[in-house]
């Protein structure tokens, strides 16, 4: 009985050290290959995104970018919701000035509808700060790996945020 014991008591240690392991294993490779190098540091050039918006309806939302223009290659962005509400960062490839994308779309994924269209379509999103959306005072990196140059736009996609002034144009070359 003695022995019996003592297998069930190996055998769970041993599932929990694997799980563990697991685990730790899972989280270190998820961050390390997304946004940074082998080193740690952000790969290639970095671009520091501060989202802001004011408490009263209808103020406008913006962006403070440190860059809107990049060499093309890797591209890492860190974003900051220093705003009061919930915000995204998309970043669109397209040739359609970033004031001029029509808003035609509504829910999530967005898809064009009829009436009520609060987003834009994301057809040409390269990348995303992803879900869940980026809480007032919280930070998010991302890397867009091989940037091909062309013409971007930056965006957050949630409702009525775009024409609420949260665009900005941005540049590969």
């Amino acid at each position: 009985m003695q022995e019996r014991t003592n297998r069930t008591h190996r055998a769970v240690g041993t599932i929990l050290v694997l799980a563990i392991g697991a685990l730790l294993a899972t989280g270190c490779s998820s961050s390390s290959s997304s946004s940074t190098s082998s080193s740690g540091e952000p790969r290639g050039t970095v671009v520091h995104i501060s989202i802001t918006d004011h408490t009263a309806v209808d103020k406008p939302m913006s962006f403070t970018i440190d860059r809107t223009s990049v060499p093309a290659g890797d591209v890492t962005f860190v974003v900051t919701n220093d705003g009061n509400i919930d915000h995204e960062l998309v970043v669109l490839r397209t040739d359609t000035p970033y004031d001029s994308i029509p808003v035609n779309a509504a829910g999530d994924p967005p898809a064009v509808v009829a009436s009520g269209a609060n987003k834009i379509l994301e057809d040409g999103n390269v990348g995303e700060t992803g879900d869940p959306d980026l809480a007032k005072g919280t930070t998010r990196t991302f890397t867009i790996a091989d940037m091909q140059a062309g013409s971007y736009v930056l965006v957050c996609n949630l409702a009525l945020h775009y024409q609420m002034g949260l665009r900005s144009p941005f540049t590969v070359s």
